[in-house]
């Protein structure tokens, strides 16, 4: 009598758990030999999936099955390697801005802007220790987290700081995303604000530049002439050095600090006003190195607040009002500072007549297309663009006999053929000028 065929389930191998000691031991045999393996539990239910686990391998019938139980234990360890790494700490939201600071893939910025960066970082820490305690790490920060801290910023701020804080933490968030184990960035879809709370910063009148320049003395005095004739930012002038001044040929030239650390930092070439010649003029020649103002480019070192502070002040002294109240909300608007001056140079050399690419020659501008467009101009343009403003800063000292010092720079900077000439039409226009008296 033929045997009946077994069908698939009766074909599949079967095993048996038995108990060994205090946990069960799983037991079963293939072509003849047995196998055993401990379950590791005292639980018989556990057990029995334990086993049938330990023969899956042994019931597989073809290549798909087995490839399909691969990918199945794959899966599994990928899982659990995933719940591994996710169980171990990552970056600490505090320690994020010494992260991003230190890693060599952030854009390159000054030491200014870090610590404004780290001061913006520093009170998204704060707040979300306050509100959030227990988003302790970067990937902690969810959109949720990201949305409130915003809208919090947004009540104290204008729209410009508002889009600043957004730039700054979804740069922070790319860089950090290997090493803070980021999956998503909070910051990476947010919307910036139109900005309706534009500068109104305004240039000054030249009435208000004469009564700044005749109440300022001291180092204060040279700052303001700097800022005025060069259209210089604040940090530029402050860090003046005198390696940038050329006062026999009556040039500045220097590399902006704001541009100094991209490929496209040239030099600016300024042509030097009268006013400020002379007034540089006064520092005795022996005395001219390091610094162009020693005192206030140690301050601004120290705390560029502090002399910020000192120029809103003077301002304020001269009557001159500084800031005004939005109606919108209790937030100052600046409208007067020491950046008002680049606005004035501007101002008045389009008053003079100087054309537009003769200024932006002298104030540095950044746009490529800008800077093709007036690389041709020339020094005597130039020359002649700076002397066109109206003199605010006259110098209060002259040599002793009454020779401006500025003139005496010029004399320093020529060749002995070249002053033999300048003798000879002085002398001529003396006799000129005698023969009409």
């Amino acid at each position: 009598m033929a045997r009946k065929k077994k069908t698939a389930e009766q074909s599949r191998l079967k095993g048996t758990i038995e108990l060994h000691g205090r946990t069960y031991r799983a037991r079963w045999m293939v072509d003849g030999k047995y196998y055993t393996r401990s379950t590791g539990t005292a639980d018989r239910d556990e057990a029995e999936t334990k086993l049938a686990e330990f023969l899956e391998p042994f019931n597989l019938k073809d290549e798909k099955d087995t490839l399909a139980l691969l990918a199945k234990k794959v899966e599994g360890v990928t899982a659990e390697l995933r719940d591994y790494e996710d169980a171990k700490p990552a970056l600490a939201l505090a320690d994020g801005f010494d992260a991003y600071r230190q890693s060599t893939e952030r854009p390159d910025s000054g030491d200014r802007t870090l610590s404004g960066y780290e001061s913006q970082y520093g009170r998204l820490v704060d707040w979300t220790a306050k509100h959030y305690p227990d988003a302790k790490e970067m990937r902690h920060i969810s959109r949720e987290i990201a949305d409130a801290f915003m809208a919090h910023i947004a009540v104290q701020n204008s729209s410009n700081t508002y889009n600043k804080y957004i730039t700054l933490f979804k740069r922070m968030w790319e860089v950090l995303t290997d090493k803070a184990r980021l999956t998503v960035n909070p910051w990476a879809k947010m919307k910036h604000k139109a900005d309706d709370k534009a500068s109104t910063r305004r240039e000054l009148t030249i009435e208000e530049l004469r009564r700044v320049c005749d109440s300022v003395t001291g180092e204060m005095r040279i700052l303001f002439a700097v800022g005025i004739y060069t259209g210089l930012r604040l940090g530029d002038c402050a860090l003046l050095e005198w390696g940038n001044v050329d006062l026999a040929r009556r040039m500045i030239a220097i590399i902006p600090r704001k541009t100094k650390r991209h490929a496209h930092g040239k030099p600016v070439i300024i042509p030097m006003h009268n006013a400020l010649a002379a007034l540089l003029c006064e520092t005795p020649p022996d005395k001219r190195k390091g610094c162009v103002m020693p005192k206030t480019a140690e301050e601004y070192r120290r705390s560029s607040s502090l002399v910020t502070r000192r120029i809103q002040r003077i301002f304020n002294n001269c009557g001159i009002q500084t800031a005004h109240k939005d109606n919108a909300d209790a937030r100052a608007v600046v409208d007067v500072g020491f950046h008002s001056l680049r606005h004035t140079f501007v101002s008045l050399s389009a008053n003079a007549g100087v054309p537009l690419a003769h200024v932006q020659a002298i104030v540095g501008h950044s746009n490529p297309a800008m800077t093709r467009h007036y690389f041709h101009v020339s020094a005597n343009a130039l020359q002649n663009a700076v002397g066109a403003l109206p003199d605010v800063a006259a110098s209060k000292a002259a040599g002793e006999s009454g020779v401006p010092c500025a003139f005496c720079a010029v004399l320093d900077g020529m060749t002995l053929a070249q002053l033999r000439a300048a003798r000879d039409e002085i002398n001529r226009r003396i006799a000129e000028k005698g023969a009409q008296t």
